[in-house]
């Protein structure tokens, strides 16, 4: 099913909302809390794989040359999902300095500002994905190709 495009979004918000700019901004801010939660999450899950690699990664990057490899590209791959999500989602431009001379630009301004962090929070999901499948082929090496000082307790 296609999504409605920005004017078609706008139109319907002003008919909702009946024109009142304090309910059109309480709404557009949940969106953002919405946006900015998931993003947190987002962020978590990056801290928690350069946290862990910390505590592994050297075991798995003596595995061989492979495994180095994908543990290097993975976590820099956590690395940029955690900078994409930072500066395009949790950067800040408050709904009040949006531009508009009326009502309806100033909504569609809001609306195209949304529409760029949910854009980029899904670059960086997608960024994070490609991260985390690398990382865990990284493991898999590891895992497949065991040896006996792998886990020394040096």
């Amino acid at each position: 099913m296609p999504c409605l495009s920005l004017p078609q979004e706008a139109d319907r918000i002003l008919a909702e909302y009946d024109e009142k700019l304090p309910d059109i901004m309480a709404m557009l801010e949940r969106q953002f809390t919405v946006l900015h939660n998931r993003a947190q999450v987002l962020l978590t899950l990056c801290g928690i794989v350069i946290s862990t690699t910390g505590f592994s990664g050297r075991l798995v990057a003596g595995t061989n040359r492979y495994a180095q490899a994908y543990i290097i590209i993975g976590v820099g791959l956590i690395l940029l999902a955690a900078i994409v999500c930072s500066w395009g989602v949790l950067h800040l431009r408050w709904l009040t300095m949006q531009k508009g001379d009326d009502l309806r630009e100033w909504l569609e301004t809001s609306l195209r500002y949304r529409d760029r962090k949910t854009t980029s929070y899904r670059v960086a999901v997608i960024i994070m994905l490609l991260g985390l499948t690398t990382y865990c082929i990284a493991m898999a090496i590891m895992l497949a190709n065991p040896h006996e000082n792998a886990l020394s307790a040096r």
